[in-house]
């Protein structure tokens, strides 16, 4: 059990970074640059998060029986695990783009 708690919180802490690593490629020239560029990684981290969450809340819910909740859990597990996986993302992003701008002067 403890497993899959930890498979739960190191996934989407792992997507997130990718998805922030990903983004940091095109370094942001100014503030609204950087804040586009975070929303896209943001969409394109909680999406696959949110059917990560989806898929092992599911087969949760099958063991135990409880299908009419699974879209909240699904949704409150996405949402609790942002307090992991965004922050992540964002520094993955300014690691690589202050990498890049620094490898360019």
């Amino acid at each position: 059990m403890v497993s899959l708690f930890a498979a739960v919180w190191l996934i989407p802490a792992l997507w997130g970074a990718v998805s922030g690593y990903w983004r940091g490629g095109r370094p942001a020239l100014n503030v609204t640059d950087f804040a586009k560029d975070i929303g896209i990684a943001a969409l394109t981290a909680a999406v696959p998060i949110y059917m990560f969450h989806m898929v092992w809340a599911g087969a949760f819910m099958n063991v135990t029986g409880g299908y009419n909740a699974l879209g909240s859990w699904a949704s409150y597990w996405t949402a609790l695990t942002a307090l992991i996986w965004f922050p992540l993302m964002v520094i993955a992003y300014i690691i690589r783009a202050t990498r890049i701008k620094n490898a360019d002067r």
